[in-house]
């Protein structure tokens, strides 16, 4: 048996190690060369006893691909952290190949986690063996269950005489790798070349997954900036010939802008042609700098794509650096890896892009304003970039009612959208005609069959009757849509579902009725909402009912946003729209509650306008004590739609019993961002179009933003004051 004192001397010349951590490795490196397993690891407690580390990993260089950084403690799909969360030992065999898309381990395997525990059976961390295709395992199982207890307890008595594992508040995500069968008697010796090939195969693993130009930075912040212990990372790529910084960790952006342009060993400012400087041809290695900066080493490597350079990769160490042979050539297989995720990434944003411009164009310009309804609608596109085929509309009917619509064509394809567009057309022109539902669905089937597409389409429209207070509903196959009458739960109202459009051409549908009283609320959706693949039907739509049963006061604006979180997450496989109306009721004083007023596009001089119909509004609704935020507001947010827009900008107003709420909107989809205050004094575009909305920030009792139709909307409520609170006449 060792003492700790034998231990200590077994840890050789790792001095990068502390003193516990060698023992850790010098008793993992006995383990596995005695029961000749295939790696061993030693794993601790991270993240407040959360998740659990792989610290030092001993084997061969099979053992790259048997060892996850980090996972749950909760997780029991992990025999440590089975191991670790109850203190006793956890054995796992697998006799056959895993199935699955990406198993931990692609092979049979044996597994031995033994937690390391204190004199109350704590345990403090986890030494795992495994065995990959063992052989005569139940004949050996027992001696080595029993030779891994013996061993580990004798290492939790050595630790325990040192005070324990000093706990580790940060982890770089990047185990030690230990030679598994020594050079000499009890010498440990470890391989660098095997954790620079572990940190390539996880950068190109996650890299793999990081759909978007933000996880891509985020993914070279985690898996190259801090594993090789440098202060900062800086990534630019050249946009249209010029240079242009993509995304920097550790120092502000003025410096990161010059760490990716310094290629003469300088963190000076560099210029080469009108043009700014070239990325760098060659991975460029500065292990010591002459700085004023927190910078004293830096590396540039070029992000090549097809050949061609298409940025540059910089990191900024804060002390002096050495970049060996094998790390200079990680690191260049590591921005190869980068580059391509970055040309992956823009195409993908570009597609995106491309594929929500046109399923905007096929959505309503903007939705109608009614004094007797509120009325919200949001539309998402998948997260894959492709166009769907959700879509909504709001029809003014002309005998005075309202039309609600939601439908949706099946895939995901531009040949979908169109089917869209055509049957959204045929429904607005058969309204338009004084059809009612029922029969605008029998003849949208009838032409969608003339048309000869082989798409199927469910469809549902709602048409509201306010001086009736009645809703009709016909359905062709669309999830019907949920009623919450006032002190009510929402549910769906009974009526005959149709089938699909497109199936039988001579299919006649049929329609329901229910009330509509005053403060009904009616949710309308496609499955794309309550639906997904990690997400049942069943489950969706009983979550939906929870997030209505709770929403209270909620503004429709808001809740339509709550309603899309249901399968929203990071990636969202399907299309999704949800149409919400509010009957407000039809009392004496509601033609007064709305009013509107248009710029056109570009038409700065038309502001000093809009100021005089919101004085005049609010003289006419007595809220005179608003006038001056009223202005400023809005005067900020027209001012950036007519910049930054390339549309006429609407403003629109309602007024409630205690509150008055202001809609501009334009059609520029993308959503304003407020910007942080310049110290230094700069302003530009994007500084500007931010101070606007710091200063709606400031006035407004709440604000936000939210798509309109294919465009968006910067919205504001202000409060009506006390009486006390009013200015003096």
């Amino acid at each position: 048996m060792r003492d700790e004192a034998n231990l200590a001397r077994a840890a050789g010349p790792m001095t990068a190690l502390s003193a516990e951590d060698r023992m850790l490795a010098a008793t993992l490196q006995h383990a596995v060369y005695e029961l000749q397993a295939t790696t061993g690891t030693a794993m601790v407690p991270l993240e407040g006893g959360r998740a659990l580390a792989n610290i030092i990993v001993v084997g061969d260089p099979l053992s790259v691909f048997t060892v996850a950084d980090r996972h749950p403690v909760d997780d029991d799909r992990y025999t440590g952290a089975v191991a670790y969360r109850t203190g006793r030992q956890c054995v796992r065999v697998r006799s056959e190949t895993p199935s699955g898309v990406r198993p931990a381990m692609p092979f049979p395997y044996a597994m031995v986690a033994t937690p390391l525990t204190d004199d109350e059976g704590r345990s403090f961390g986890v030494i795992v063996l495994v065995w990959a295709d063992p052989v005569g395992w139940a004949a050996k199982s027992a001696r080595v269950r029993h030779r891994c207890k013996s061993l580990v307890a004798e290492l939790s008595r050595a630790l325990l005489r040192r005070g324990g594992l000093p706990p580790r508040r940060h982890f770089p995500g990047v185990p030690r790798f230990i030679l598994a069968r020594p050079t000499g008697e009890d010498a440990l010796l470890e391989s660098v070349s095997l954790s620079l090939v572990y940190q390539i195969g996880r950068l190109s693993a996650e890299l793999s997954q990081a759909p978007g130009l933000r996880d891509v930075v985020e993914t070279a912040i985690a898996r190259i900036m801090e594993p090789f212990g440098a202060r900062c990372l800086a990534i630019s790529v050249v946009d249209e010939g010029r240079p242009r910084l993509l995304g920097y960790e550790g120092v502000g952006p003025a410096l990161a802008a010059r760490l990716v342009n310094a290629s003469t060993g300088t963190l000076e400012e560099e210029t080469s042609n009108d043009a700014g400087p070239s990325p760098p041809d060659r991975p460029l290695f500065f292990e010591a700098v002459d700085t004023d900066e927190p910078i004293t080493a830096y590396c540039l490597l070029p992000l090549a794509i097809d050949d061609h350079t298409a940025g540059t990769l910089a990191l900024g160490f804060d002390h002096r650096h050495t970049f060996k042979a094998d790390e200079r050539a990680a690191l260049t297989r590591m921005a190869q890896l980068l580059a391509q995720a970055i040309g992956r990434a823009r195409q993908f944003e570009t597609e995106r892009r491309l594929a929500q411009e046109l399923q905007q164009s096929l959505l309503p310009p903007a939705l109608p304003q009614h004094s007797e309804m509120d009325i919200a609608a949001r539309y998402v596109t998948p997260t894959t970039g492709t166009v769907g085929g959700d879509w909504y509309d709001v029809i003014n009917l002309p005998d005075g009612g309202i039309g609600l619509v939601t439908g949706d064509v099946e895939g995901h394809s531009p040949r979908a959208a169109t089917t869209m567009g055509q049957i959204r057309s045929a429904v607005r022109a058969y309204a338009a005609e004084g059809h009612r539902p029922a029969d605008v669905l029998t003849r949208t089937n009838r032409l969608l069959s003339d048309l000869g597409t082989d798409l199927l389409a469910t469809c549902c429209c709602v048409w509201l009757d306010p001086e009736a207070e009645t809703v009709e509903i016909s359905s062709a196959g669309h999830p019907a849509p949920l009623l919450g009458h006032p002190g009510s739960p929402f549910a769906a109202p009974e009526l005959p579902l149709g089938i699909p459009l497109g199936v039988r051409p001579d299919t006649c549908y049929g329609s329901g009725q229910a009330p509509l009283r005053e403060g009904t609320v009616l949710v309308l959706y496609t499955d794309g909402l309550v639906r997904s693949h990690s997400v049942p039907l069943g489950d969706g739509i009983e979550a939906l009912h929870a997030r209505l049963a709770t929403s209270g006061d909620l503004r429709l604006e808001v809740l339509a946003d709550h309603l899309l979180e249901i399968t929203g997450g990071n990636r969202r496989d399907d299309d999704a729209a949800v149409l919400i109306a509010q009957f407000l009721g039809l009392g004496a004083d509601r033609s007064q509650r709305v009013a509107r007023t248009f710029v056109h596009r570009h038409d700065l001089r038309a502001v000093a306008d809009v100021r005089r119909f919101l004085r005049a509004q609010a003289r006419s609704w007595d809220w005179e004590a608003v006038i001056p935020d009223l202005e400023l507001a809005v005067t900020e947010l027209v001012t950036n739609g007519l910049v930054h827009a390339d549309s006429k900008v609407e403003v629109r107003l309602r007024e409630y019993a205690d509150h008055l709420r202001v809609d501009v909107r334009d059609s520029d989809p993308r959503p304003p961002l407020p910007a942080p205050v310049l110290t230094s004094g700069g302003t530009d575009d994007e500084s500007e179009h931010g101070r606007g909305l710091l200063i709606v920030d400031a006035l407004a009792a709440s604000w936000g933003n939210s798509p309109s139709g294919r465009g968006k909307s910067v919205w504001f409520e202000l409060t009506r004051p006390t009486a006390s609170a009013k200015p003096e006449s």
